[in-house]
C-alpha cells in the first residue's frame, strides 16, 4: 500500500498505476474509466510513482467533473488524442407537470437500472424550462452508446427517447447566471456560502466530507483562498466561476463577481 492513503485511494492508485504501465511497456495510449474529483486528486498526488511523465484529464467537455485519464504514447500530443466519449440526449416525452420533480438522481438511477455501470458514465446534465426538466445531456464511454439509446426508455414515471448528439449542443444550452455580492474575505467557505446561500458551518461541513472541489481538484481546507476564474463543484448544489473581485466598499468589504452554471 502507497504511505499516507487509505485503502481506497490505494486501490484507486494503484489500477490507474496499472494502466501507466501497460501504457509505458507498449508505448501505446491508455484510457481509464471515469473519475470523480476524489479519484483525480489521489492520482494528482502520486504522480511522482508514475512510469510516465504525462496523463491527459478530459470529460467530454471542458469543465466536466467527472473525467477520463489518457496515458498517452510518447509519440502523442493533447491534439492527438480522441477521447471515446459520446454524448447522449435524453428528451422527455412526458408532460411538464410529471416531469417538474425529475432531478439528476432520477437519470442517473434510471441508467445504472438497465445495467450499466457508474464508471462508465460522465456527468449529466439537466435542461429545464418554466421549472421543469424537458431533457437531459449524458455523457458516457463510446462502448455503451447504442446500448443506452436502446434500453433507456423511461426517468421516473417519464416516457424519454435517446438520441446521440454532438457534446457541442451541451453548451448550446448551458446557462451562466451573474450573482455580484460582498463577502469579508476571499476564503472558500466564505465564497461557497456567498454563492449557494449557505451557513458556514453548513459549508465546511462539505468541506470535511470531501464535497467540494475547485478546478476538478478535491479541496479540504476551508481557508483555501479563491483565485479569479476558479471553477468551484459543490456535490448537490452544483457548480459556479468565481470571475473576480471589483474592489471594496465603504465597510471594507469585498465586493465579487460570480457565475452560477444553470
Amino acid at each position: 500500500m502507497v504511505s499516507n492513503m487509505d485503502k481506497e485511494d490505494n486501490l484507486v492508485f494503484r489500477h490507474l498505476l496499472d494502466l501507466a504501465k501497460v501504457s509505458h511497456a507498449g508505448d501505446i495510449s491508455v484510457f481509464s474509466d471515469f473519475l470523480n474529483v476524489r479519484e483525480v486528486a489521489v492520482l494528482k498526488r502520486q504522480v511522482a510513482d508514475l512510469p510516465v511523465g504525462r496523463f491527459f484529464i478530459f470529460g467530454g467537455i471542458e469543465d466536466a467533473e467527472r473525467v477520463m485519464v489518457c496515458f498517452p504514447s510518447s509519440y502523442e500530443e493533447r491534439e492527438d488524442i480522441d477521447f471515446p466519449i459520446s454524448c447522449i440526449e435524453i428528451q422527455i416525452k412526458s408532460s411538464k407537470f410529471e416531469s417538474n420533480s425529475l432531478t439528476h438522481r432520477d437519470f442517473l438511477g434510471a441508467i445504472l437500472g438497465v445495467g450499466i455501470d457508474r464508471k462508465l458514465i460522465g456527468d449529466i446534465y439537466t435542461v429545464s424550462e418554466d421549472k421543469s426538466v424537458v431533457k437531459a445531456f449524458v455523457l458516457c464511454q463510446n462502448k455503451i452508446t447504442d446500448f443506452l439509446i436502446s434500453e433507456l426508455h423511461q426517468i421516473g414515471r417519464c416516457q424519454v427517447s435517446c438520441t446521440k448528439v454532438e457534446t457541442t449542443d451541451i453548451m448550446s444550452v448551458r446557462r451562466i447566471e451573474d450573482k455580484y455580492g460582498t463577502v469579508p474575505s476571499l476564503r472558500l467557505d466564505v465564497i461557497i456560502g456567498e454563492a449557494l446561500n449557505l451557513s458556514r458551518t453548513k459549508v465546511k461541513a462539505l468541506i470535511d466530507s470531501d464535497k467540494v472541489a475547485v478546478n476538478s481538484a478535491q479541496i479540504s481546507s476551508s481557508h483555501y483562498q479563491v483565485m479569479p476564474k476558479d471553477i468551484i463543484s459543490v456535490r448537490g448544489f452544483g457548480k459556479f466561476i468565481f470571475y473576480e473581485s471589483l474592489g471594496r466598499t465603504k465597510k471594507d468589504r469585498i465586493q465579487i463577481h460570480l457565475g452560477k452554471y444553470c
